[in-house]
């Protein structure tokens, strides 16, 4: 059975990205102080997903990032292992972390925004720290594809499952 508050977040994801055109025809592209605080929002929320304001930077990001037209990210469950097998409470946490780093990645280097290994490579190697994080608060906290990821990722496998994981995502 699928975890509702999964079901959730991907319903909430899907409709959002497929509303997107209709709401960036409403506005401009992002403006560097949006791309800016764009940034700093992941990079936060990588460093204490469990903050207090958590959610509400969450639904800050993911609502900017629907509404602008100049940035796209590819959300791709697939690269974070056996995404069946990711429940709890911290699993929407880890998605939308990956959409976010991905997102931050492509401000931070426009030149590469169309290399999906990269791109993937660096919303992937965000979600891992981000799950390190919510363990360092929360030690009981066990998502086993996450703990396979971190396996590869020490064995130095990480970019093979990616560029695998790749095939799935088209």
């Amino acid at each position: 059975m699928i975890n509702r508050r999964l079901l959730i977040i991907a319903l909430i994801i899907a409709c959002g990205f497929s509303a997107s055109n209709s709401l960036a025809q409403k506005r401009g592209p992002s403006t560097p102080e949006e791309r800016k605080r764009a940034v700093e929002v992941a990079t936060s929320l990588e460093k204490d997903p469990l903050n207090k304001n958590a959610k509400d930077l969450s639904r800050e990001l993911l609502t900017w990032l629907i509404e602008i037209p100049d940035i796209t990210v590819t959300i791709c469950t697939g690269m974070l292992g056996d995404y069946a097998k990711i429940k709890g409470d911290y699993a929407g946490t880890i998605t939308t972390q990956l959409s976010f780093a991905e997102t931050r990645f492509v401000i931070e280097h426009p030149e590469q925004a169309k290399d999906e290994y990269q791109v993937y490579l660096a919303g992937v190697e965000s979600a891992l720290r981000t799950y390190q994080n919510i363990k360092k608060a929360k030690p009981k906290v066990r998502l086993e594809p996450l703990e396979e990821l971190l396996v590869k990722q020490q064995a130095g496998e990480l970019p093979a499952f990616i560029k695998n994981a790749m095939v799935g995502c088209k």
